[in-house]
């Protein structure tokens, strides 16, 4: 192993003008390089969507209110101590942690602590329109436009400099989990005053971090790398590992090669045929769990014949949801019978779920009065993500089951963002999508995917699907506190899908990592990303 080409290239001081240096060299104790699958256009979690390198990004710059606890599932607190929810559901007041220190870069000098300030400048930025940071990145925040954050949440104030409450409009039982998000990040205010008055460049703010985590920024190349420091003044524990190196590795193969050479300590999502080549490397491991998502097939409502729901029952009955597994998951996914995973604590254990069974689905299109079938098309994005190694041969062997059935499919395969406006515009038939949890509760997988919400406001309801009672479920379970009601509420939810068939649910990934075998303490949450503020080297 070669050292950290920070070591020669004229010492700490002149990083961020290196040019050479490269970012997968690296001491045998004192850092570590991650390789990700993706990158990001901006540096602050408000503002991207979600994937593997935001997820982990925010985790190691940035800090929350609170965190969830990723051996027992619940929230502790962070850059909050404690807490208190009213009787009313609407006032949350948190108690501050005092003594905390922002990052201490180049392009910024703080000189005061974490305080009350600070939380209503990173949330107001979001909800307020007016704000002067509002619109520094585009005016979509993505996680918080799915959560109609700005509709929940009607004020931030300030009631000492280390007390803050958050006035809801009305009761969300959800906004926990919210605010332990990856996105749910604190900002320096006086990093935002600073950018105002001295420096210009607004951009900053979400282009060049100030946070309160384990890490600080030192070196970023876009679609390249992006090298990190340990935070020296951290909260918490200190981390061990002295650098940290996010290395852009779009292609699996390389990323395993990396693994395999020790250019890389860690790599996100290897491809499912790589992990007997990894599990027999006597130097390599892996970690392998449970994960908030699920592919699903998503069936126009408003379509004919999808608008009959004996058709969608006899799709349902037509897919071998057993034979993706075998044939693109391998061992790295669970066979869906809810679209709440297992991973879920709502998850309902004893749903009904449609097997395969093809002579059924015929007997159900014949009672619909399609005994020779009809004409579909299926819309697809061709790429691997972390939920579906392989879209297209998915969508290709739902193609084959369809056929047994009399239904002719049409996959057309195209880009994210025109596959999408055609979703929009109910052109589709069939849909073969996927949905990664932000945060743990289930309000964030079926309010964004199957609300009327979502639906009249342009989300992500490709279903085209409409149920007055279904949305009721999900308000009542906002609206208490009570585990046992909402986990009841969230049931019903379940069962309304299975008997509506509004989706499909298929598959839930399980999240990969691989990593050397002396790289300990690595955390995984379950809704994605790596966290590495206990990890080290043997």
């Amino acid at each position: 192993m070669k050292p950290f080409s920070l070591l020669h290239c004229l010492g700490a001081v002149v990083l961020l003008l290196l040019a050479g240096c490269k970012p997968v060299e690296s001491t045998k104790t004192s850092g570590a390089v991650y390789c990700v699958d993706s990158f990001s256009q901006h540096l602050n979690p408000q503002v991207q969507g979600s994937t593997p390198f935001v997820a982990s990004l925010s985790q190691q710059v940035y800090n929350r209110l609170i965190e969830v606890n990723p051996d027992t599932q619940r929230l502790d607190g962070a850059l909050a101590e404690n807490w208190s929810i009213s009787r009313n559901g609407l006032v949350y007041t948190f108690n501050l942690r005092r003594n905390v220190h922002f990052h201490h870069t180049p392009w910024f000098t703080p000189h005061r602590t974490f305080n009350a300030d600070d939380v209503i400048f990173s949330f107001q930025r979001i909800i307020d329109p007016a704000h002067p940071f509002h619109a520094v990145s585009g005016t979509h925040y993505p996680f918080f436009d799915n959560r109609q954050f700005a509709d929940v949440l009607q004020d931030v104030k300030k009631v000492t400099d280390y007390q803050v409450q958050f006035i809801l409009r009305h009761p969300d039982a959800s906004f926990m989990a919210t605010l332990a998000s990856d996105y749910s990040v604190i900002l320096s205010a006086e990093y935002g005053d600073y950018l105002q008055r001295q420096h210009g460049n607004l951009q900053d703010m979400d282009d060049l971090p100030v946070g309160t985590g384990p890490y600080q920024m030192l070196e970023l190349r876009p679609n390249q790398y992006l090298r990190l420091t340990r935070n020296p003044t951290y909260w918490d524990k200190t981390p061990i590992l002295e650098q940290l190196v996010f290395d852009y590795t779009p292609r699996a193969s390389k990323r395993l090669a990396k693994l395999f050479t020790g250019e890389c300590q860690v790599i996100a999502t290897p491809a499912a045929s790589q992990l007997p080549f990894i599990r027999n490397n006597p130097r390599t491991a892996l970690d392998i769990q449970s994960n908030m998502n699920t592919t699903y097939l998503a069936l126009n409502t408003q379509k004919k014949p999808l608008t009959d729901v004996r058709v969608r029952r006899a799709i349902a009955m037509a897919v071998n949801r057993d034979n993706l597994q075998q044939a693109v998951f391998y061992d790295t996914g669970e066979t869906a019978s809810s679209l709440l995973p297992p991973a879920s604590w709502a998850h309902d254990p004893n749903l009904d779920e449609y097997y395969f069974d093809p002579e059924q689905a015929k007997q159900l299109l014949k009672e619909a009065g399609y005994p020779d079938g009809f004409d579909l098309t299926l819309w697809v994005q061709p790429i691997a993500r972390t939920y579906n190694p392989d879209a297209s041969k998915t969508a290709q062997l739902i193609q084959g089951d369809l056929a047994r059935i009399g239904i002719n499919v049409e996959i057309l395969e195209t880009r994210w963002s025109l596959m999408r406006t055609r979703l929009q515009e109910g052109k589709h038939d069939l849909a073969l999508l996927a949905w990664a949890a932000d945060n743990t509760d289930p309000d964030n997988f079926l309010r964004p995917l199957l609300s009327c919400e979502s639906l009249k406001n342009g989300g992500n309801n490709y279903s085209n699907w409409c149920n007055d009672t279904f949305d009721a479920h999900l308000n009542q379970a906002l609206a208490t506190q009570r585990l046992s009601q909402r986990i009841y509420e969230y049931q019903q939810n379940q069962e309304m899908i299975y008997q509506n068939v509004p989706v499909i649910p298929l598959a839930h990934a399980l999240m990969v990592t691989a990593y050397w075998r002396n790289m300990q303490d690595i955390i995984i949450p379950s809704t994605g990303g790596v966290s590495f503020k206990k990890a080290y080297r043997e």
